[in-house]
């Protein structure tokens, strides 16, 4: 067992990070000696070069790898690169302590490397186990330890923001806090004007469930967007612009851009176009262009009055079979 490695998996980033600080912490590995790199954008062998090089002015280092998605069921790396990752875990470097991070339910139990990892370094796991209750009682108890109290609707707004990420939901109550500490009770326009969302994460998600045809994922996510405000016009011609984009990735792909050309050409990350040319292979040129229709001719219904603008994308997205 190779102590000097380890692997988080699990989609509590909250509960990854404070584990990761309690074992920098542990390991006395000071904040500037940590090197963080991303496997959608890095790859596995930059990573690897860095954990072999010695520390600089100290005597150990961190090497985080994040979104190691070849462990997961969603995407594999090359053979070389799992060959690399295996000899630089057959040998114990006691320079640096080094971490895979994989933000998944679950590992694909599958894959050679994923037992290779099971059988020779220490692997953790990290999943969302708040419930709707739960999150709702921290949510009061940690308003009330400020004295302040929250209205119904307020906390409910609070919660349809953050969902179940206990990441966002201890960034997003302090900061809500802190803007209320000279008030008394926090209303719904205050978490409307404080607490984040990240809308463009949801788009995306959106137009992943429009390809893969996953009504009910569509429907989630649009009421998730809806619960928020924001408007089914600006919804459907963002929607639109993703769909544009994916169009254009396919006539890149045609002409034979790799994968390196298409993310200089939208100035987007290595993630981002992974799932571009993804959806732009599994979208066939004639649904495309039907997508792209219908959604002009809803947005001309719209706004000629001839439909409601929220009924209309309803029926978009129930329509999509």
């Amino acid at each position: 067992m190779n102590s000097n490695c380890l692997l988080f998996y699990g989609e509590d980033s909250y509960l990854i990070k404070k584990n990761l600080d309690i074992i920098f912490k542990t390991n006395e590995i000071n904040e500037q000696d940590i090197e963080v790199y991303d496997y959608e954008e890095d790859g596995i062998e930059v990573a690897l070069i860095s954990a072999m090089t010695l520390p600089f002015l100290a005597e150990k280092k961190g090497v985080v790898l994040r979104s190691c998605s070849f462990l997961s069921d969603k995407k594999n790396a090359t053979k070389e690169e799992i060959e690399a990752l295996k000899r630089y875990l057959g040998f114990h470097n006691p320079t640096t302590l080094f971490i895979l991070i994989a933000p998944y339910v679950k590992l694909d139990t599958r894959k050679n490397i994923v037992k290779y990892l099971n059988k020779n370094i220490e692997v953790k796991s990290f999943q969302i186990v708040l419930k709707s209750n739960a999150i709702y009682d921290l949510i009061k108890d940690e308003v009330a330890k400020n004295n302040l109290t929250i209205e119904p609707l307020a906390l409910t707004q609070f919660v349809n923001r953050i969902g179940d990420n206990t990441t966002m939901l201890e960034n997003e109550l302090k900061k809500l806090i802190t803007y209320c500490l000279n008030k008394k009770t926090i209303t719904s326009d205050m978490v409307y004007d404080i607490v984040t969302k990240d809308v463009d994460d949801n788009i995306f998600e959106l137009v992943n469930a429009v390809v893969e045809k996953n009504i009910n994922k569509c429907m989630e996510i649009y009421k998730d967007l809806k619960s928020i405000k924001i408007d089914p016009i600006w919804m459907l011609g963002t929607i639109g612009n993703k769909f544009q984009e994916i169009l254009y990735t396919k006539e890149l792909i045609k002409q034979k851009f790799k994968k390196e050309d298409i993310m200089k050409y939208f100035r987007a990350s290595s993630g981002r176009v992974y799932y571009m040319m993804l959806n732009a292979r599994n979208v066939n040129d004639d649904r495309m262009m039907k997508i792209l229709t219908d959604l002009e001719k809803l947005d001309y219904k719209i706004k000629s009055g001839q439909i409601d603008k929220f009924l209309g994308l309803e029926l978009f997205l129930l329509g999509l079979k």
